[in-house]
């Protein structure tokens, strides 16, 4: 019990004492590495994807919404529980955060498993409704049916990897994605070409890896290498704990559902204007900027127990100097990037196996794209920041601007009025309008000469 309690320690340390800038990169580094394999691992699967038949890429984009709503289940409970525990533990409830955990946890597998039934009864309907047509429907359901079994394994893993970085233990975290990754990169080309299984087996292979990972998480908890534990009797379904954890959750709910819904419109807008080749462009430039946006995730993984905590604590100063922090960062990390994708896309497409069309298609996308990655930095720390402080209205508000609030009406209207171009812009636009709703809410934060007394008025 001693190197758990002094482990418990040095994770309370960290959040409580240690430099802004160590503490945040601390705990964002296992975030940042493990979600970086996390994308490297879509990247690579996409291009394994591509390599059997690049228009097959249109199937893992219907698909792509479907698999968010697994993600909106997930992450309202896992981000909701999160910010609580967060906070529980800068007042020291741990029995509390405890009962978070298993509920939150009971209550992703009773969702998960009523979800992926629902989707197996109204397959073919759904990934119709979300883009699927009849040049590509047969790969879509090859490839979907199988990441629908592994549903629920997807939700409780963003649960868990929640938890984990909400007390301080984001090296757990990482050691499940990367293992994880790593073994649905190795069995992509088993399964795709070796047995001859195609998009299915694509399929198969992420499935088998959410399991893993899923079996790694469980398996810090039960072995008590966690701060908190997990006890069946600690599962309390009453509403003040679903409150807290709803007050951050629905945000994050709204947002991913959000999200999965602009995809369709993404979808519906590529495949009637450039067809599957439109369509299979956009799920590689997604694949492709999605791996420097998790570095910025990451970070805010990092940012947001040490806000949370502290705020918790009541120690507004370091709350915001981890903020300024996370922003400079985070900012900087896009300007490099936005300006390496803007110069060198061509060559990072062409390790797809792309036509002709998808390849121009591909290089102007980044571009525009690009364009949007410089403000990401700044949108998420900023959404992040609300959410640590269980700020439910900002959070909410951040939470559905950039896939909700700005990008559905722009995907509606500018591809009407430009065409293609309209399609492969969009996001970019969305995103600017992102940052200027961003810096409007922020502000006050920023510029109080008392920034004490702003969190007493709005503790």
């Amino acid at each position: 019990m001693k190197g758990a309690d002094a482990m418990e320690d040095r994770r309370i340390t960290i959040l409580k004492d240690e430099k802004v800038g160590k503490a945040v990169n601390n705990l964002a580094a296992p975030a940042i590495v493990g979600m970086l394999v996390m994308a490297i691992y879509n990247f690579v699967d996409t291009v394994f994807v591509s390599w059997y038949d690049p228009l097959a890429t249109s199937a893992t984009q219907v698909v792509l919404p479907v698999m968010l709503i697994a993600s909106a289940i997930g992450l309202s409970l896992g981000i909701g529980s999160a910010s609580y525990i967060s906070r529980l533990l800068g007042m020291k409830d741990k029995s509390r955060a405890e009962k978070v955990v298993m509920t939150a946890f009971i209550t992703g597998i009773i969702l998960g498993l009523i979800s992926t039934l629902l989707n197996y009864l109204f397959m073919e309907g759904i990934f119709g409704f979300f883009g699927a047509n009849p040049g590509n429907m047969q790969m879509t359901l090859d490839y979907g049916k199988y990441i629908l079994l592994g549903y629920t394994f997807m939700i409780l893993n963003m649960i868990m990897n929640n938890v984990l970085r909400s007390e301080g233990s984001a090296r757990y975290q990482m050691i499940a994605m990367v293992t994880g990754s790593v073994l649905n990169i190795i069995l992509d080309p088993i399964f795709i070409f070796g047995l001859n299984m195609g998009v299915a087996g694509a399929a198969i292979a992420t499935t088998l890896s959410n399991m893993v990972s899923f079996i790694i998480l469980i398996s810090m908890f039960l072995n008590k290498k966690t701060m908190l534990k997990m006890h069946i009797k600690n599962f309390s379904p009453e509403w003040a704990l679903y409150r807290e954890i709803l007050v951050i959750g629905l945000p994050t709910l709204f947002k991913q559902l959000l999200f999965s819904f602009s995809m369709k419109l993404l979808n519906t807008a590529a495949g009637d204007l450039g067809g599957n080749d439109l369509l299979g462009t956009i799920s590689i430039v997604i694949k492709i900027i999605s791996v420097p946006s998790y570095i910025v995730f990451g970070y805010g993984q990092g940012f947001q127990p040490v806000a949370g905590y502290n705020y918790g604590a009541d120690n507004p100063k370091r709350v915001m100097d981890s903020f300024k922090y996370t922003l400079k960062i985070t900012t900087l990390v896009m300007v490099i990037t936005a300006f390496i994708l803007s110069v060198f896309g061509f060559a990072v497409i062409k390790i797809f196996q792309t036509t002709d069309i998808m390849a121009e298609y591909a290089i102007k996308a980044l571009r525009y794209n690009s364009i949007g990655l410089v403000f990401l930095g700044f949108i998420n720390t900023v959404t992040v920041f609300f959410q640590a402080l269980g700020k439910g209205f900002k959070a909410l508000l951040m939470s559905i601007a950039r896939q909700g609030l700005f990008f559905i009406p722009i995907i509606l209207i500018i591809p009407g009025i430009i065409g293609i171009d309209g399609v492969m812009v969009s996001q970019s636009l969305a995103d600017v309008l992102s940052l200027l709703l961003a810096g409007l809410l922020v502000i006050p934060y920023l510029k109080t000469s008392n920034i004490e007394a702003l969190f007493q008025k709005t503790h």
